[in-house]
């Protein structure tokens, strides 16, 4: 079986062949005709879908739980599920309420049993007991671990989480994933952070933090140094003890096309994807270097965007943005409203909540103002800081508050 990244290729044309039994990815929003009816429904940041899906789709497999699959409403739900059903693309993750969201996938793979839990942080479009929509991480998944336990060979849990356009996740999300594997999950497929994230050997399991975008529109992500690229693994579950073997994808448009192709890294991209990789990974052994980097990521973040969209600093105001160079990331980008009728304070309202009610954005405020007041100790260096350069460039610009 092969877990990979976020499917998301908005308007373009996919060519990509990938062999394995069963392909499992995340499928970032959903899935429309380019001319399509439906209305975007309100909320902080863009709403997105796509047109395109695998045309190998007899061994896919889509986690829908993410912060974009209810961007146009139950209507641009039920046609995604018609899509993917007509396709007999199999998925979990979401559903017509909250107990149908959280129920698991079960399929088999080369005689093994393999069972699919797929969840998310709070953002928008997460399902209740009578409404439509995505299943958010919490206590139930270790019900969920452990129910399938008994009846599976192995338990992945695929989950939407993290701050964007960052290479580590928090401590919370590092010991979150940890916290799965010690409940009795064998895999956790991390994704959201659109750029790869690091990967661990965990006791008997293997967690992946963030596989970065497989097959997204280039258009979007290429002046991302490490958004073109992302991270797979090929994990074969039928040996007594886990095997898997990373590998690297790339994303090759020709511009002016409305094709992409995506494929397996050369020898010698796959040599400095590792290097890249390693960086990432290193920390998660290092309690106070990850302690540390997380710190580098939450004040760069607090200061691009969550401390003023809080307006603990500057303005959230829209126009305040206007100079933010092309490229920034859409968590970055100010509030873009769908709906023209929405009263003014609707849009202050849901970037607030977007920002207390998503795990990962708590956490980098919590970070930043605690070690800005001095209540958690700041553990940055020097050598901190180079890193967080070397890994995210496009952070520099924001330290002048650090």
């Amino acid at each position: 079986m092969k877990v990979v990244g976020d499917w998301a290729p908005g308007t373009k044309y996919i060519e990509v062949t990938i062999r394995g039994d069963l392909v499992l990815a995340n499928l970032e929003g959903p899935v429309l005709p380019n001319s399509h009816p439906f209305i975007a429904a309100p909320k902080a940041g863009p709403s997105i879908y796509s047109c395109e899906l695998p045309s190998d789709t007899a061994n896919c497999i889509f986690s829908l739980a993410n912060n974009h699959t209810m961007d146009y409403g139950l209507p641009g739900f039920e046609a995604t599920l018609t899509s993917l059903n007509q396709r007999n693309i199999k998925f979990c993750g979401a559903g017509k309420n909250i107990q149908e969201a959280r129920l698991p996938l079960i399929v088999q793979n080369n005689d093994v049993t393999i069972g699919i839990i797929s969840c998310c942080e709070a953002q928008f479009g997460v399902a209740t007991r009578s409404t439509a929509g995505v299943a958010e991480f919490g206590p139930w998944i270790y019900r969920a671990i452990g129910d399938l336990s008994e009846t599976v060979d192995a338990v992945i849990v695929s989950v939407h989480a993290g701050v964007e356009d960052s290479p580590w996740q928090s401590p919370y999300i590092r010991d979150l994933y940890r916290s799965f594997v010690d409940a009795g999950a064998t895999v956790v497929h991390g994704h959201h952070a659109h750029i790869p994230q690091g990967y661990e050997k965990y006791r008997n399991g293997v967690i992946f933090y963030g596989m970065g975008n497989f097959a997204v529109d280039p258009d979007k992500w290429k002046n991302y140094p490490n958004g073109m690229w992302s991270l797979g693994a090929d994990i074969d579950f039928s040996s007594p003890s886990l095997q898997w073997r990373p590998i690297t994808y790339e994303i090759r448009h020709k511009p002016g096309s409305d094709r992409i192709l995506i494929e397996e890294s050369s020898r010698e991209g796959f040599e400095h994807h590792t290097r890249y990789l390693e960086i990432c990974n290193h920390p998660l052994s290092d309690e106070v270097l990850f302690n540390a980097l997380w710190q580098e990521v939450a004040l760069r973040a607090y200061y691009a965007c969550g401390g003023k969209y809080m307006n603990f600093i500057g303005s959230s105001d829209p126009g305040r943005f206007g100079s933010i160079k092309e490229g920034l990331s859409k968590i970055r980008k100010a509030v873009i409203m769908r709906n023209a009728n929405t009263h003014p304070d609707t849009q202050r309202l849901l970037l607030y909540y977007v920002m207390i009610a998503c795990e990962s954005h708590r956490q980098m405020l919590i970070t930043a103002l605690g070690v800005l007041s001095g209540e958690i100790a700041d553990l940055r260096t020097n050598e901190t800081c180079r890193l967080a350069d070397e890994m995210m460039p496009w952070s520099q610009n924001w330290k002048d508050g650090c």
